[in-house]
């Protein structure tokens, strides 16, 4: 779990080299992964991300938020530094990637982080997981406001309806505004994948040169920073109540939902149809609901299944129109943490 990526990638790898005026370019390096390998990697990203939501919220029992991010994205960055230095390609990116560094690692990977942590001690991992997940329904909202993009007919239906799941899954009659940080939490949320939206809008006109994995890596080191500061100004002083939960939790966070997942991710991405990766994705906020009710006794109550299901409907509708080119402004595929 973890930020959610939008990112277009060709069919096959790149490798960097120069022509002969020493000027950096691309080189068809090897094909993707087979079919059968991005299938079982999208079963594995949901085993991973899915869950991933109640073991943050575990996690953030016994670190303080923004330690908690520090330490999960060090891992992550120490993990794909040794991916990159085995692969001979830890270098730094080139000028021309830099808004994508920037972005990708304030926008899409520390701002999310950092907002969260903030949200999720208030609120149970199944909803919000699915609100982080409603993404596709604010790149729609937004391209409408800012751009002036009008959507099409279908593409309006479906923004309706995942805006009256979201109505339905933070109403009186499905949780209680009255308890601390409820409603201000899923305010956060909310904000979170906006923003998350905004920055898909900003980042998906550039024109990529370095491969993804190898940008991620630099991405993480940038949303490092502001984590920190926020650590030393606010979580300056409290305690870290270390235990096999709180190591399980920071390790299965930094290495398994963020390192692996934004190399999985990656890979599903250039190797299944965008349908097929947009529709596969919605696994992991389903798989966050049924793992909170499971391990964390979250209930499910009749409001929340049918406010799931709306929300889920207009982000699958979204998805496919994108997919399929049957909007008028089709809104890229999405892969999360």
């Amino acid at each position: 779990m973890g930020p959610i990526s939008l990112r277009g990638e060709s069919q096959e790898a790149t490798a960097r080299g120069t022509d002969d005026l020493g000027n950096r370019v691309h080189q068809v390096a090897s094909p993707t992964a087979t079919f059968a390998v991005a299938c079982l990697l999208a079963v594995l990203l949901a085993a991973v991300w899915g869950p991933g939501w109640t073991v943050d919220k575990l996690g953030l029992e016994a670190v303080p938020p923004f330690t908690y991010g520090v330490l999960r994205l060090g891992i992550a960055a120490i993990v794909l530094a040794l991916v990159l230095m085995a692969r001979g390609r830890l270098e730094r990116p080139s000028r021309h990637d830099m808004p994508i560094v920037l972005g990708g690692g304030l926008g899409q990977i520390g701002a999310s982080l950092i907002l969260m942590n903030i949200a999720l001690p208030f609120l149970p991992a199944g909803r919000t997981a699915l609100l982080a997940y409603t993404t596709p329904i604010w790149v729609a909202g937004l391209q409408a406001v800012v751009f002036r993009a009008r959507p099409s007919k279908r593409e309006a239906i479906a923004l309706v309806l995942g805006l009256a799941g979201i109505g339905l899954l933070i109403n009186p009659a499905s949780i209680d505004w009255r308890a601390p940080g409820v409603l201000v939490g899923s305010g956060i949320m909310l904000m979170s994948a906006a923003l998350m939206g905004g920055t898909i809008l900003l980042l998906r006109h550039h024109r990529w040169e370095g491969p993804t994995l190898d940008l991620i890596f630099w991405e993480t080191l940038v949303a490092l920073v502001p984590l920190g500061l926020l650590a030393v100004a606010f979580d300056a002083g409290k305690p870290i109540n270390w235990g096999v939960q709180a190591l399980f939790c920071v390790l299965y966070s930094g290495a398994l939902e963020s390192a692996f997942g934004y190399w999985a991710s990656q890979t599903i991405q250039r190797a299944l149809p965008p349908m097929a990766t947009s529709v596969i994705l919605l696994a992991v906020p389903i798989v966050g609901i049924f793992t909170g009710a499971v391990v964390l006794g979250e209930t499910i109550s009749l409001g929340h299944l049918v406010g799931f299901d709306v929300t889920l409907t207009g982000i699958v509708t979204l998805s496919l129109l994108a997919s399929n080119g049957q909007g008028r402004h089709p809104i890229p595929k999405a892969s999360a943490e």
